[in-house]
């Protein structure tokens, strides 16, 4: 009987509870990067708004401050914090840094962002950088590695392409540390 207990609980070297373990603990980093894609969606979406908002209503910066000071004290009220303005003028600037973008997240395919695995040497950064030209004028999503920090930080890149290969960059060491 003892035999066969050790039969169910090891299979390649691995305990049922190692093996439970793994699944947990991908299923919960399944879930932080769904639920981190899904607020750099609604950022996007709730800069979108801002700037339509602020567009249709009057020229003058005094309105667009206003607009920003009321949606804060509405939403902090709804949700407690979060909605400062600070982080709404942070919304407004990632939508008009990336209006271009297909407000969805996009699903690699297995090796679409590679740097033919050449990570860190010269022909790898080459690689990215040669692909952040190529794709500059593709429509594309969001990466599914990225979370809002990520994207806050890639805002402050000025040129499209440089922050484009700054993005893959950052997008494939991210999956390479998750393998």
């Amino acid at each position: 009987m003892d035999a066969n207990r050790h039969e169910l609980t090891t299979r390649n070297g691995n305990s049922l509870f190692d093996r439970v373990v793994i699944i947990l603990e991908q299923a919960r980093t399944n879930v932080v990067r769904t639920v981190n894609s899904e607020m750099v969606l609604a950022y996007w979406h709730i800069g979108r708004e801002i700037i339509q908002e602020i567009q249709a209503g009057d020229e003058r910066a005094e309105y667009g401050k206003q607009v920003i000071e009321q949606l804060s004290a509405k939403l902090n009220h709804k949700y407690s914090r979060g909605f400062s303005t600070t982080n709404l003028r942070y919304f407004r600037t990632f939508y008009t840094v990336y209006s271009n973008r297909i407000p969805e997240i996009r699903h690699i395919a297995c090796g679409e962002f590679k740097a033919s695995g050449k990570r860190h040497t010269q022909s790898g950064v080459l690689d990215a950088m040669a692909l952040a030209v190529e794709q500059a004028g593709i429509e594309r999503g969001f990466s599914p590695n990225l979370g809002w920090s990520h994207y806050r930080a890639l805002m402050n890149v000025e040129h499209q392409n440089e922050r484009l290969f700054y993005e893959i960059e950052a997008g494939d060491e991210r999956d390479q540390n998750s393998d």
